[in-house]
């Protein structure tokens, strides 16, 4: 007989005999038959114990499944009860200068908003610090960012090329001068210019420049920069001044010896003369984090600007050389501003300031993006209460037809177990079951609560029976009645509706109230888990049981090992007659 779908119910480790058996080869008994009869007759009393811990098991989901619904429908509450949720505030702005948001405070109407001034950031700009390069430069000069090379350049227009060398001897003034040439010789009315650091080329003609050999767009940073065209001239200029040092460039590069600090908002830097550009601007932001800093590549400076908005001070100060070095010691400081703003509601103008370009007016959130006017209009939408207030109703008929289906459901008949879901094991568990009534009784009760003088039928909310019949009202069914619901909304306002459902002032409204007892219900050691929980009633009748079983089961182990050595002995027995018996046989036989 097997037992070890019994033993698995409770985790025991249950073996029959591991022995081979044969029984009968002698008697001709069907010896396997005989004993599994006699086990089945001994396991009776196991079987019932097991169909008794099954129905806790399957009893201890159904609790389960009720826990479920009630768990959804409070995280539903949770969200429902909301003074947001319940009092749905739109705010819409009459052009992009802003944009905003109503929470429910926020009070019905037309706000005229005048944006004075935005919140910016302080700034600490330094001065360029790259090398100086005139006209009457040498290319070999400028070696802030490549170490210059003698070029052949490839000037090309439609069909049509040339080339002019330029030797690192060369002035800045011939390179001007060759580059004109070339161009005037591909038929181009072309100007070329080196102003403020950088070389300008503007054409009649879309040209193009590109190097043979060499590096001088590299280094005249032209391999980078971007061709414009305005009224048909070709506009082709240094992408930032070739004086500017790159970011590779070390504080010994500048003339740095030895250690130096750095000192920005009272945080000391230290920096080695082995730091490069690149460096300085990650210690600074891994150091001073009320402050970001960046290296302007194009103008060759340090740029450090507050990370917040609003009246925010930079002091830098530090060793004296190397603020000369980075010309930090003559840099500009630029005190961020705050936001400024006029509202004007119902006639009355109030001024608000902030240090950041969010502000907050009476549960009005102003998001400002730039200066001007606009107007703000906020209302309510009582077309999505009424919605919201709808779907607590469609959620209630489903928790409240939930359990009351759970309250009245058969037994699956017709099938085995084997055959059923685990649906339709549980099926019918619960029917009438003394918790799931008075359960079922507390949640209707909530139907006819009084929340400072009103109830859900003053709220268009109600059962919909008429006449003899209470169908709905047993089952705990309401349905809602929109136009009553906006009548109240129209008569009592918005709020109104949420101090029902949410609270009023030393009261907590309906959902709440429904939330908290089903919080009590759901909990961990709450009214369904000292049910059917781990530490539960069901689950110490199942432990009780799995011991009984367990010595159930280690009897029956026993029995049918002693059957078997019973049955064998007798085996042994009969072939042991047997054979005597052949003996005699043949000894009779001789004497004839």
């Amino acid at each position: 007989m097997d037992l070890s779908s019994i033993a698995n119910n409770i985790n025991y480790r249950y073996q029959g005999s591991s022995r081979l058996q044969i029984g009968g080869a002698v008697s001709g008994l069907d010896t396997q038959s005989i004993i599994e009869k006699l086990l089945e007759v001994e396991s009776m009393p196991l079987q019932r114990l097991n169909e008794k811990y099954l129905q806790y098991t399957y009893l201890q989901k159904a609790y389960q499944k009720v826990s479920d619904k009630i768990r959804d429908f409070y995280t539903y509450l949770s969200n429902f009860s909301l003074q947001a949720t319940l009092i749905p505030k739109s705010a819409t702005a009459s052009n992009s200068i802003l944009s905003a948001v109503a929470t429910p405070t926020a009070q019905d109407g037309t706000y005229n908003v005048e944006v004075l001034s935005l919140a910016t950031n302080s700034i600490f700009l330094g001065e360029d610090f790259g090398k100086t390069i005139t006209s009457a430069d040498m290319v070999g000069d400028i070696d802030a960012r490549y170490v210059p090379q003698n070029s052949t350049v490839k000037i090309k227009i439609g069909t049509n090329e040339t080339t002019i060398n330029v030797a690192t001897t060369d002035t800045i003034n011939d390179v001007v001068a060759n580059l004109q040439n070339a161009l005037s010789s591909l038929g181009a009315n072309a100007t070329v210019t080196f102003t403020d650091g950088k070389l300008k080329i503007t054409s009649d003609k879309a040209f193009q420049i590109s190097n043979t050999s060499g590096n001088f767009t590299f280094v005249f940073r032209l391999n980078d920069a971007v061709m414009t065209q305005q009224s048909g001239t070709f506009t082709l200029e240094s992408s930032g001044n070739v004086g500017a040092y790159s970011t590779y460039k070390t504080l010994s590069n500048l003339g740095i010896t030895g250690d130096r600090t750095l000192t920005i908002n009272g945080t000391n830097i230290t920096l080695k003369d082995t730091d490069t550009i690149s460096n300085i601007v990650q210690k600074i932001n891994s150091s001073v984090s009320s402050v970001l800093a960046t290296y302007d590549d194009k103008n060759g400076r340090l740029v450090i600007t507050s990370k917040t908005t609003g009246d925010n001070i930079i002091d830098v100060t530090g060793d004296s050389d190397l603020l000369t070095i980075l010309r930090l010691d003559t840099g500009t400081f630029t005190l961020g501003s705050v936001a400024q703003v006029n509202v004007t509601l119902n006639g009355y103008t109030e001024q608000l300031t902030s240090r950041t370009n969010s502000l907050t007016y009476n549960g009005l959130t102003l998001n400002l993006t730039a200066t001007g006017a606009t107007t703000v209009t906020v209302s309510t939408d009582k077309d999505k209460i009424v919605e919201r207030v709808k779907e607590f109703v469609n959620r209630w008929n489903e928790l409240t037809d939930f359990l009351y289906t759970k309250l009245t459901e058969n037994k699956v008949r017709g099938k085995t177990e084997d055959q059923m879901t685990e649906d339709e094991k549980i099926q019918g568990l619960l029917k009438s079951d003394s918790f799931i009534r008075r359960t079922f009784d507390k949640f209707r009760s909530f139907l006819t609560m009084n929340i400072d003088g009103k109830t859900l039928n003053t709220l268009g909310i109600e059962s919909g029976d008429t006449g003899k019949g209470f169908t709905n009202t047993m089952r705990g069914k309401i349905t809602l009645n929109e136009d009553k619901l906006k009548s109240f909304i129209d008569a009592n306002g918005a709020e109104a509706v949420w101090q029902f459902f949410g609270n009023t002032e030393g009261t907590k409204g309906l959902a709440l109230q429904i939330k908290d007892y089903s919080w009590t219900l759901t909990k961990f050691n709450g009214e369904i888990d000292t049910v059917a929980g781990l530490n539960g009633r069901l689950e110490r009748e199942k432990r009780i049981l799995s011991k009984r079983m367990a010595t159930m089961l280690e009897y029956l182990q026993k029995k049918e090992q002693q059957l078997w050595a019973k049955y064998s002995t007798l085996e042994s027995a009969l072939a042991k007659l047997q054979a005597q018996g052949g003996f005699m046989a043949q000894a009779f036989a001789q004497k004839k």
